[in-house]
C-alpha cells in the first residue's frame, strides 16, 4: 500500500488539492465504500483497488476496536 503520508506530502507541496478522512469520522467507512465502488467501475488498476480495500479493512478496524472515538465530524 502507498505511503498515504508521503501521498499528502506531495499533495502539499505541489499545491494539490487534497482531502483527509480519519478513522475518528463516522461517514468515513460509507465514504471509502463509496469511492471504491467508483475506482472499479471507472477502471482503477488492481493495485490501486486493492490498496483502497487495505485502507477499507483499517478504518473498519479501528472503528470495531475503539467505537469511543468515532464521531461526527466537526
Amino acid at each position: 500500500m502507498k505511503d498515504q503520508h508521503q501521498v499528502l506530502h506531495k499533495c502539499l507541496t505541489e499545491d494539490v488539492p487534497a482531502f483527509v478522512l480519519t478513522g475518528k469520522d463516522v461517514c468515513a467507512i460509507a465514504t471509502l465504500k463509496t469511492y471504491l465502488q467508483t475506482a472499479i467501475e471507472k477502471g482503477c488498476s488492481d493495485e490501486f483497488v486493492n490498496d483502497m480495500v487495505l485502507v477499507l479493512r483499517e478504518f473498519e478496524r479501528f472503528q470495531s476496536e475503539d467505537p469511543q472515538k468515532v464521531k461526527i465530524p466537526d
